[in-house]
């Protein structure tokens, strides 16, 4: 009888083992990257070289991993976030006075906003179309 009862041991411990390895991290390159939540209601100060100097409020929406917005004066946002950053892109028509686009990146601060810059090229007659653009943003969480 000694047997059996040392079989049944070996197969639990062999199978607590099995099953604490499958708690480890995955690491891999095909894991999802995390994505800071920044979905929320924003206080946006804006400047650009065509001149726009503007401070909006501003709500992002986030769904996983893909973040969407418009900022007012500015143009429609959508973008991808991993970890504390987010690279998105600016279509500049339907919300500003020029058409055209930009693409940049923005960093999380410590109080939960975004610092962010773009780059691009905006078309069109109005006195802020001014051809190559760049410009800054603040986002300050409310």
């Amino acid at each position: 009888m000694r047997r059996p009862v040392r079989a049944l041991s070996f197969a639990i411990v062999l199978a607590s083992a099995l099953a604490l390895a499958g708690c480890s991290s995955d690491s891999s390159p095909t894991s999802p990257p995390s994505c800071i939540p920044l979905t929320g209601q924003y206080a946006g100060v804006f400047t650009d070289s065509c001149g726009l100097s503007t401070t909006e409020d501003v709500t992002l929406f986030q769904t996983g991993c893909t973040l969407v917005a418009e900022f007012p004066g500015v143009g429609s946002v959508q973008g991808s976030v991993s970890g504390g950053t987010l690279v998105f892109a600016i279509g500049f028509s339907g919300f500003s006075p020029c058409g055209g686009s930009a693409s940049g990146s923005a960093t999380l601060t410590p109080s939960g906003g975004l610092i962010g810059h773009y780059s691009g090229e905006t078309t069109g007659t109005g006195t802020t179309c001014c051809g190559n653009v760049t410009g800054a943003f603040t986002l300050t969480r409310r």
